[in-house]
């Protein structure tokens, strides 16, 4: 199935980090510790709803892989195969920035070994999308 095109809403006043992730770049969607979706940046445009509610403010994001039971979803460290930490702030952060992902991944084969570990671990739990092409 081909992935649509959302707007993934920050909370207001949101500074810098709605800028952080750039066109292109994959985001981890977490709640309560577990991993419910992967997203892709659609563009570096932001978004004003103009509803002035707290979370008014959005990027255009494309599901590449969300989970297929969401009472059974992947945690931290059966995803990143390490002891890490995010803040609960819902927050953008860097996983070149996180010392334990850095520290772990740098010993067992670099980011190009996580990312075949961690597609593995993703395909037991979820659906990878189709995502839109330019033509």
């Amino acid at each position: 199935m081909i992935s649509k095109v959302f707007l993934l809403q920050w909370k207001n006043p949101a500074g810098d980090n709605i800028r952080l992730p750039k066109e292109d770049e994959l985001i981890v969607i977490r709640q309560h510790a577990h991993v419910t979706h992967i997203v892709k940046l659609f563009n570096n445009t932001l978004y004003d709803d103009s509803s002035g509610s707290e979370f008014n403010l959005g990027r255009l994001i494309q599901v590449v892989w969300i989970a297929n039971d969401f009472k059974n979803l992947p945690n931290y460290q059966e995803v990143f195969s390490c002891p890490i930490v995010f803040p609960p702030d819902g927050k953008v952060h860097l996983l070149e920035n996180n010392s334990y992902f850095k520290e772990y991944w740098d010993k067992h084969g670099g980011f190009l070994e996580f990312q075949d570990y961690v597609k593995g671990v993703l395909d037991k739990y979820g659906e990878f999308k189709e995502l839109l092409v330019e033509l």
